[in-house]
C-alpha cells in the first residue's frame, strides 16, 4: 500500500524527504559529469533564449511566445516575442495578457498556504469542517483533507462535466461550480495519486469559506497585490486589456474556465517573475510579502511520496529531480495556448514560459527541455540491468490510470480515449519496457523499483497480498493500475462493434425480409406466429433503442459543437441524464427478448436457422448491453 506523508505542523521547519540519487545502485552504469553550466546571470542568457525561441517558433505551429527567467533574487530576463493568437499585437512581457491554464494551482496552493501560515486552516483536519457552502461525501471513513487536496491524493474522479464554460459570462460562483456534478470518491484518500480539477477548485471554496471573501479577492489581498502582481487576476477576462483584446480573447477561446481556482488564472510574463521570485526568496520581494519564510520553505518540501525512492508532491507542486537537483513545476495549458511555471530552488533559479498558437505544448517542452539541459545538464549515465528483474513475470501486462476505467460517468469515453494505457513486459537484456502513447525502458534498482535508462525518472510497483496492483512514475500524474483483459480498449471496440453488426443484422433484417415478400407477394412467414411476430418486434425494439441512443448522442455532439455551445463532456444539456434510462428500456426489452429465444425453441418458431439467428441476435443484445455498462451509459437520472 502506498505510504502518504502529510505534514503536520508543517511550519516547524521539518526537513523533506528526498529522492536518493539511486543511479549508482544500478550493477552496470556508464556516467560521465556534466560541463560546469553556464552563469543565466551572463550575457549569454538572452541570445539563448532568443534563439530558442525564434527556432521554437519556427518549427512548431505558434504565433508568440513569453519567456521570463530570475536567478540569484533578481529578474534575470523577460522577454516578448511573436504575436498573440487573439489580437495580433506583438507580445510583451508587462502587457501581454498569458493564460496560465492549471499553473493557476501554484497559486491556489500558495493562498492555502498562506491561510496554514496565519493558523486558519489546519492542512491535516477534514475540509468539511472548513467548508460551508458544500460538503464533500463521507464515503470512506477517513476524511479528506487540505493535505490530500494538494497532493491530489483525494480519490476523486476526474470531473471535466462544469469545467468550462462557452459563454465567459455563463461562468458560476464558485460554490455552484464545484456543487454541480460533485464526483465520486473511487479510493480512501492518501492512497494513490489522481491529478483532477475539483481538488483545487474545492480547495477555492476552502479559502473562500474561511477567508468569508470571494477566492479571487483573497488571492489578490495576500498574494498578487503584496507582489505587486497587478495585472494578474482570475477574472474569466483579463481587467487591464482594452476591448479590441477583450472581444478577441472572446472569440479566441473556446472554453473558459468555470474552475477558476484550478485553471482560470491570466498574467503576464512580468508578473509571474515575481512570483517566481517570492518563491525563491523566502516568499517576498522588494515589493512585499507573500508568505513567511519558514511557510514557503514548508511548501516546497514533499508532502506524499508513494515509495520513498520516488518524489512525487510538494504542496500543489509537482517534484521532479534531474540527478540529485530537485525541480518543482507546474504546466497548463487549453486549447490556443501552454504555459509552465518551474522552481529550482538549489540553483536559485526559475523560469516561466507560455506559448499561443495551434500546438503550444510540444513548444513549451522542447524549450524547457533546452533551457534545462543548459542550465541543469545531468550525468551523461546509460543504465544497463543485471539480469532479469524479480518477479518480472507478475510485472508484465497492462495497466492504466486507476481513474480512466474506475470512473462512474460517461466521462469514461474520453478519458479512456486520451488515456488508453500502457503494457508493460521486459525485453530480452532484462529491461522493463513502458509502451504506450511512447516508449521508454527502465532498468530495477531493487524489487519493484526502477530507474530510467538514462538515470533521470523512477518508477514503483506497489502490491497487495502478493499481487501486483499498480504503478506510480515520477513522470505521470496518475497512479496506474493492473487491468483485465476486458479493460483492453481494442477488446471493448471489438465486443462493441461486433455486437452491434448482428444485432443490426436483426434491426434492419427481420423489417427488410418482411418487405421483400410482400414485394413478391408472398404473405406473412409461413413459418410465422403471432409469438414469433411479438418476439422479432421486442429483440428489434431493444436493438434500435440501443443503436438509435448512440447516433442520437453522437449527433447532439456534433451539434453543440457546430453552435459552439460546449459539449456533452463539458457542458451537458439540460436533462441529458434522463436520456441514458434508453438503455435500461433496451436492458428490459432484452430480457423479454430472452424468454422468447427460449420459446421459440420449445414452438419451433422459424426454421432451425431462423431461430439460431435470433437467438444469436439476444445474446449480442446482452453483450452490447454490457459494454455500455461498461462505458457507463445507462443510468437513471441523476
Amino acid at each position: 500500500m502506498p505510504t502518504s506523508y502529510s505534514r503536520r505542523g508543517v511550519l516547524a521547519g521539518a526537513t523533506a524527504v528526498g529522492v536518493t540519487a539511486a543511479a549508482g545502485r544500478v550493477p552496470t552504469a556508464a556516467q560521465a559529469t556534466p560541463d560546469e553550466p553556464p552563469d543565466p546571470d551572463g550575457d549569454d542568457l538572452e541570445s539563448f533564449v532568443d534563439d530558442a525561441i525564434d527556432s521554437t517558433l519556427q518549427a512548431h505551429n505558434v504565433s508568440g511566445a513569453v519567456v521570463s527567467v530570475v536567478h540569484d533574487g533578481a529578474v534575470a530576463l523577460e522577454s516578448g516575442y511573436g504575436e498573440t493568437s487573439f489580437d495580433g499585437r506583438a507580445v510583451t512581457p508587462d502587457e501581454t495578457p498569458v493564460h496560465t491554464g492549471s499553473v493557476s494551482k501554484a497559486a491556489t496552493y500558495t493562498a492555502a498556504m498562506r491561510l496554514i501560515d496565519d493558523d486558519a486552516i489546519d492542512p491535516d483536519v477534514d475540509v468539511n469542517q472548513y467548508l460551508e457552502s458544500v460538503s464533500v461525501p463521507e464515503t470512506f471513513d477517513e476524511s479528506i483533507t487540505l493535505t490530500h487536496l494538494a497532493t491530489h491524493t483525494a480519490g476523486f474522479e476526474p470531473r471535466m462535466r462544469n469545467d468550462t464554460v462557452a459563454d465567459p459570462d455563463a461562468r458560476q460562483p464558485l460554490a455552484e461550480s464545484v456543487g454541480t456534478y460533485q464526483p465520486s470518491r473511487l479510493r480512501p484518500p492518501g492512497e494513490v495519486m489522481g491529478y483532477t480539477n475539483y481538488a483545487p477548485a474545492l480547495t477555492g471554496q476552502v479559502i473562500t469559506d474561511v477567508a468569508g471573501m470571494r477566492f479571487a479577492d483573497y488571492v489578490n489581498d495576500a498574494i498578487f497585490d503584496p507582489l505587486g502582481m497587478d495585472r494578474t487576476t482570475f477574472d474569466v477576462i483579463p481587467n487591464h486589456v482594452d476591448d479590441e483584446t477583450r472581444e478577441g480573447i472572446r472569440r479566441d477561446l473556446q472554453f473558459h474556465s468555470n474552475v477558476p481556482p484550478a485553471s482560470g488564472m491570466w498574467s503576464t510574463g512580468s508578473d509571474m517573475a515575481q512570483f517566481l521570485l517570492a518563491h525563491l526568496e523566502g516568499g517576498a520581494t522588494d515589493t512585499g510579502r507573500m508568505l513567511s519564510e519558514d511557510a514557503t520553505t514548508a511548501m516546497h518540501e514533499q508532502w506524499f511520496t508513494p515509495h520513498e525512492e520516488l518524489e512525487r508532491m510538494a504542496f500543489g507542486l509537482f517534484v521532479r529531480t534531474r540527478d540529485d537537483i530537485r525541480l518543482l513545476y507546474h504546466g497548463g495549458g487549453g486549447m490556443g495556448y501552454h504555459s509552465q511555471f518551474l522552481l529550482i530552488p538549489e540553483l536559485d533559479l526559475g523560469l516561466f514560459v507560455s506559448f499561443q498558437g495551434a500546438t503550444p505544448g510540444p513548444a513549451v517542452s522542447e524549450f524547457e527541455d533546452e533551457f534545462l539541459d543548459r542550465y541543469v545538464p545531468t550525468t551523461d549515465a546509460e543504465l544497463t540491468p543485471d539480469g532479469r528483474p524479480h518477479r518480472a513475470d507478475d510485472l508484465e501486462g497492462s495497466y492504466r490510470a486507476f481513474m480512466t476505467h474506475e470512473l462512474t460517468t460517461y466521462e469514461k469515453t474520453l478519458f479512456s480515449g486520451t488515456s488508453p494505457g500502457v503494457d508493460i513486459w521486459i525485453d530480452d537484456d532484462g529491461t522493463l519496457v513502458v509502451d504506450g502513447s511512447s516508449q521508454s525502458r527502465w532498468v530495477e534498482l531493487e524489487p519493484l523499483v526502477f530507474r530510467r535508462v538514462d538515470g533521470q525518472a523512477t518508477l514503483v510497483f506497489h502490491e497487495t497480498d502478493g499481487e501486483i496492483t499498480d504503478f506510480t512514475s515520477d513522470s505521470a500524474v496518475w497512479t496506474y493500475t493492473r487491468t483485465s483483459w476486458y479493460d483492453d480498449l481494442y477488446t471493448q471496440v471489438g465486443l462493441g462493434l461486433g455486437s452491434a453488426l448482428v444485432v443490426l443484422s436483426g434491426v434492419l433484417g427481420w423489417p427488410l425480409a418482411a418487405a421483400v415478400r410482400r414485394v413478391r407477394g408472398e404473405g406473412a412467414s409461413p413459418t410465422g406466429s403471432r409469438g414469433s411476430h411479438r418476439a422479432r418486434l421486442t429483440a428489434g425494439g431493444a436493438g434500435a433503442l440501443l443503436v438509435g441512443f448512440v447516433i442520437a448522442l453522437f449527433a447532439l455532439e456534433v451539434v453543440l459543437s457546430v453552435l459552439g455551445w460546449g459539449s456533452l463532456v463539458n457542458a451537458p444539456p439540460p436533462g441529458l441524464s434522463l436520456s441514458f434510462t434508453v438503455p435500461i428500456l433496451a436492458a428490459i426489452a432484452t430480457i423479454v427478448a430472452a424468454w422468447y429465444a427460449v420459446q421459440a425453441w420449445r414452438e419451433s418458431y422459424w426454421g432451425v436457422a431462423g431461430r439460431i439467428h435470433y437467438t444469436a441476435v439476444v445474446l449480442a443484445l446482452a453483450v452490447l448491453l454490457w459494454v455500455f455498462r461498461y462505458w457507463n451509459l445507462m443510468g437513471l437520472p441523476v
